[in-house]
Formats: structure tokens, sequence, C-alpha cells
């Protein structure tokens, strides 16, 4: 059987080519942090497993992103008179930094939100399940806490937690 040997001038750079190939598959990770201006509008459906159907839209900034769009929509129900509980399997965040590559981030999220009045008080947590571009198999996971005043369906959500991609 025949041996194979790299002269010695060849073996650093053969190490270098390698170390390249290994480091393009190393996932960056992170904190992560959102901060969203929302606007949800809510449909009643009467029967469940949603009582209620929320689609809500927002813009605002994210680490990772720069400034971003949010599209998402809830399945609501009641707990109390004064609480509902909501989740989603259906979160985009949208870089709107003209990026070619159409970077986006798909999340999952589930919490309650309690309220004294008009004004409720979210919180959370969310799960990202991969994503576009840059982020194609982007993880992760942390809080939503926020405020959203349910007679205007106006609100404010900060994410934070962790991504790795």
């Amino acid at each position: 059987m025949k041996s194979f040997r790299l002269s010695l001038s060849c073996q650093p750079f053969l190490a270098l080519v390698v170390a390249m190939l290994l480091a393009s598959g190393v996932a960056e990770a992170g904190a992560f942090k959102a901060t969203i201006a929302i606007t949800e509008s809510i449909q009643p459906v009467g029967t469940p497993p949603c009582v209620l159907l929320g689609d809500i839209s927002g813009t605002g900034q994210a680490t990772r992103l720069g400034n971003v769009t949010l599209v998402s929509h809830d399945c609501i129900n009641p707990i109390s008179e004064t609480a509902f509980s909501f989740s989603s399997n259906d979160l985009t965040l949208t870089a709107t930094n003209g990026d070619p590559n159409g970077d986006q981030i798909f999340a999952t999220y589930s919490g309650t939100l309690t309220f004294a009045g008009t004004v409720g008080a979210i919180s959370g947590g969310y799960q990202i399940i991969g994503g576009t571009g840059k982020f194609l198999h982007a993880t992760g996971a942390g809080s939503v806490q926020g405020v959203e005043d349910l007679s205007t369906g106006k609100g404010l959500v900060q994410i934070t937690g962790t991504i790795f991609y």
C-alpha cells in the first residue's frame, strides 16, 4: 500500500484550509434583544382551540438585525375575567436594512396578558426555530415582556434572551 506524505512547506497551508473550513461551520452566539412597538387586531372565533385570534404587526430594533418589522398571529384564550393566555407558532422578525439575503428570524412564543382597566401586562417566553439568510439555522430562547392597551391594540414588547446562528 502506498502512503501519501505532504511536504513540510504544504503542511501549514493545509492546516490553514482545515481551520477555515471548521470556522465557517461554527455558529455565532450571543445575547438577543428587541424592542418592538406593536399593534394588535383581535377577532373573535368563539370556539376552542382559539377563542380569539390576534393579528400583530410592529416595528422596532433588534440586536443582530437592526431595524425590524414584526408579523405574528396569536391564539388567545381566557383564563379569568382579567387574564388571557396566548401562543403563536408564527412570528417573523424581518431586517429592514435592505440586505438582499432577506434576513429573517422565525419564532414561537406563549404567555399571559393580565390587565386592570384597559392596560394589560404581557409576560411570556419565546423560542427561535429558524430563519432565512444568515439566520437559516438559528435557535435560541428567552423572555417576552411588555404592555398593551386593549382599547387601541397598541403596545410595546421587549424580547430578551440568546440566539445561535
